[in-house]
């Protein structure tokens, strides 16, 4: 879409700008809890894109021990590439 505009005797064309933000899912958030038995403690873990495609795992805040994990492929917006997701 084109305004024109009148500067003196000279007219100027603007061209509107047209911005697109695609709606794409940016991060996911998954709960799990501790595996040590004196533990049990649940931590809220938050994924970007890139970081779901190469989470193995987490320590958790409470004990600060490793826990191994991997993500379910339910857990994966549909958006993204759910082969990419070991």
């Amino acid at each position: 879409m084109a305004f024109m505009t009148t500067v003196g005797s000279v007219a100027m064309t603007k061209e509107k700008t047209q911005f697109y933000f695609p709606r794409d899912v940016l991060l996911i958030e998954i709960d799990r809890r501790c595996a040590q038995d004196e533990c049990r403690q649940r931590n809220q873990i938050s994924l970007t894109k890139a970081e779901a495609f190469e989470y193995r795992g987490f320590n958790c805040s409470e004990c600060e021990s490793w826990n191994d994990d991997r993500l379910n492929q339910s857990e994966v917006p549909e958006s993204w590439d759910r082969a990419s997701i070991h």
